[in-house]
């Protein structure tokens, strides 16, 4: 299964929680994960771009990194990343009809610090959402 990230892959340790996770949440079975990285030259919480504009962006960057049309991929939250992370999903759902299997390898901690999770969780977005 295509598994798309910004700041880092996934340990083989995480890689298996993950395919155990979706294994369970869904009728395709994954057996391996590969690895895509998605450039980290995306925009940020300070650009002055929309969230039209940077969906428009993310829409390019998945389609020069041949996303696949009517395949539902894997993205991996990067550290720091919920703020724009649902305007990247919506890019997934715009260029490949699907939402991403959503893995969150990153927790904040009481200080505020991100740390990496015990046990990573896996959100099938597209099954939460309507079609």
């Amino acid at each position: 299964m295509l598994t798309y990230y910004i700041d880092e892959p996934l340990s083989p340790i995480e890689q298996q929680m993950v395919i155990e996770q979706i294994n369970v949440i869904s009728t395709d079975a994954a057996k391996q994960l590969i690895f895509k990285r998605i450039p980290d030259h995306i925009p940020t919480n300070e650009s002055e771009l929309s969230h039209t504009e940077i969906i428009k962006v993310f829409e390019d960057i998945l389609v020069k990194l041949e996303i696949p049309i009517g395949v539902q991929s894997t993205f991996i939250l990067p550290k720091g990343g919920l703020s724009w992370g649902m305007l990247l999903q919506i890019a997934f759902k715009n260029v490949s009809k699907f939402y991403p299997f959503v893995v969150q390898p990153w927790e904040m901690n009481a200080d505020r610090i991100h740390k990496r999770r015990e046990h990573i969780l896996v959100t099938d977005i597209n099954g939460a959402m309507p079609a």
